[in-house]
């Protein structure tokens, strides 16, 4: 992305720019350029930032070129969502949606579904720095009778929706990044790399992750969602998102 404020695209009678559009989070104030912007105008009206970076550069796609992104492009775009923590301690939002307390009553059976509990879940060999948490099939066997003897009928299992976890932690084992990807089906993702495009392989659909951490000095959380197939740039691409906000950031 060229950062020079002149460059600019009008289309269809408006005029798209990479000149600072302001966006507050909180407290906070920044000035994002306008492409960078999922609309590449501005912040959503009525609250919410939503951000978007192009894979392989992790920066913004030219100003005007979201309106007519090609299917291609489409497959690049990594989408940033950004948002204040006031409700709940920032430092434990990882570990809280790595759980069912939030999500689940105190005794309810659903609490102990190991499919939904990272503590639940049954560590692997790392790969690109993360940790897998596979689910653990004899927790699940036992989950699962707890389940039928209380609600008459056995959990309903779906390949599609039981996700992959990796974690990373920081050097005091606190929980940092936290990824959930759709499995790949009979080994395909949905899009292979060649070269610096995405390119649809035989699946019948695109397995995506869902990539959240936390900045906790500021109180943020981040959830990044990408194409699976790019799990191996995970860090690369959480950097980018880290180095956008810094950039950017005017109070």
């Amino acid at each position: 992305m060229s950062e020079n404020t002149a460059e600019s695209l009008t289309l269809d009678g408006y005029t798209y720019t990479t000149l600072p559009v302001e966006a507050r989070i909180g407290p906070h104030r920044f000035a994002f350029p306008a492409n960078y912007y999922d609309d590449q105008i501005g912040p959503a009206i009525g609250g919410g930032l939503g951000l978007t970076l192009m894979w392989p550069s992790l920066q913004a796609a030219p100003p005007g070129t979201r309106p007519t992104r090609s299917m291609a492009d489409h497959y690049r775009a990594i989408s940033v969502s950004i948002n204040y923590v006031d409700k709940v301690p920032v430092s434990g939002l990882l570990q809280r949606m790595a759980s069912t307390e939030a999500t689940t009553e105190e005794r309810a059976i659903e609490r102990t579904d190991p499919r939904r509990r990272l503590d639940l879940r049954a560590p692997g060999t790392p790969q690109f720095g993360l940790v897998p948490y596979a689910i653990d099939e004899t927790r699940m066997k036992a989950y699962a009778q707890a389940y039928s003897k209380q609600r008459g009928e056995a959990p309903v299992r779906n390949p599609r929706t039981e996700k992959e976890w990796y974690v990373a932690r920081s050097g005091n084992d606190e929980l940092t990044t936290l990824i959930r990807c759709d499995r790949p089906l009979d080994g395909l993702s949905g899009l292979v790399i060649e070269g610096e495009l995405l390119v649809p392989d035989a699946a019948p659909e695109v397995a995506s992750c869902t990539h959240d951490l936390v900045d906790i000095p500021d109180s943020l959380s981040m959830t990044i969602r990408y194409p699976r197939v790019l799990l191996k740039d995970w860090k690369s691409i959480e950097d980018a998102a880290r180095v956008v906000l810094a950039r950017y950031r005017i109070r």
